[in-house]
C-alpha cells in the first residue's frame, strides 16, 4: 500500500495507526507543490490527503475512514470492540472532530478565503471560526476531564490521535490549547509517549509538543 499524508495535517491520524499496526505500507509525504499538481491529481481526484492506494490500485480517502478501517482489519488495540459501547463514543468523538471541529473551526479560521472573495467578509468567517473552534474544543476537552486519561475508555483510541492533531493545530490559535485546554494539553503529551506516534513523529519532520 502506499499512503500519502502532509506533515501536521489530518491524515497524521491513519498514518499513526498504519504504523502502529504494524502494517505493511510506504508512507508518501506530499509538499505544496506536488499536492495541487496534476499528477497528484491523478491519485487524489481532489488534490487531498490522505490518500491510501491498496496493491489493487483502489483508493481511500478521509482520515477516519482510512484509521478506522486500518485499526480493524491489523486488529490494532487503538480501536475498541467494535460491538462495545466504547467504540460507538470513539466514532463520535472522532465524527464530531471530523465534521465540526475541523471545518467549522479551524478551517474557517485558517483559511476563510475559500468560502468568499471579499476581505472584510473573510475576517468575519476567520473571527467566527475561532470562536467555533475554541467552543468545540472546551467540548473535547471536558472529554478528556471526565475519562480515566483518555477520551474513551482507560486506554489510548484513534479518537485520542485525532485530538492530539487538533491540540497541536490549537497552537495557531490564542488562546492557544497549552493555555486554555488543560487536561487535552496533557492527553495530547500521553499520545506522544506511545513509540509509534514517536516514529511518526520523526518521519514526519515535526517537533515533539512542549509547554
Amino acid at each position: 500500500m502506499k499512503f500519502y499524508y502532509r506533515p501536521g495535517s489530518c491524515a497524521m491520524l491513519p498514518y499513526i495507526v498504519l504504523e502502529d499496526s504494524g502494517a505493511d505500507y510506504e508512507a508518501i509525504k506530499v509538499d505544496d507543490d506536488t499536492l495541487y499538481s496534476e499528477e497528484y491529481k491523478k491519485i487524489n481526484p481532489r488534490n487531498q490527503v490522505p490518500s491510501l492506494i491498496s496493491d489493487a490500485g483502489e483508493l481511500m480517502t478521509e482520515s477516519v475512514a482510512i484509521a478506522v478501517w486500518a485499526a480493524n482489519k491489523y486488529k490494532s488495540d487503538l480501536i475498541p470492540a467494535t460491538d462495545s459501547w466504547d467504540y460507538g463514543r470513539m466514532m463520535m468523538c472522532l465524527n464530531f472532530m471530523a465534521s465540526q471541529q475541523h471545518p467549522l473551526g479551524f478551517a474557517f479560521y485558517l483559511r476563510p478565503f475559500r468560502w468568499h472573495d471579499d476581505e472584510a467578509v473573510q475576517n468575519v468567517l476567520k473571527e467566527k471560526g475561532r470562536q467555533n473552534w475554541l467552543t468545540m474544543m472546551d467540548r473535547t476537552n471536558s472529554w478528556a476531564k471526565e475519562g480515566a486519561g483518555w477520551l474513551v475508555g482507560d486506554k489510548m483510541t484513534c479518537a485520542d490521535a485525532l485530538a492530539w492533531v487538533h491540540a497541536r493545530w490549537g497552537l495557531r490559535v490564542e488562546p492557544k490549547t497549552n493555555e486554555a485546554f488543560p487536561e487535552l494539553w496533557a492527553l495530547a503529551k500521553r499520545v506522544e509517549e506511545r513509540p509509534s506516534v514517536q516514529r511518526v513523529i520523526e518521519m514526519s519532520g515535526l517537533e515533539p509538543i512542549r509547554d
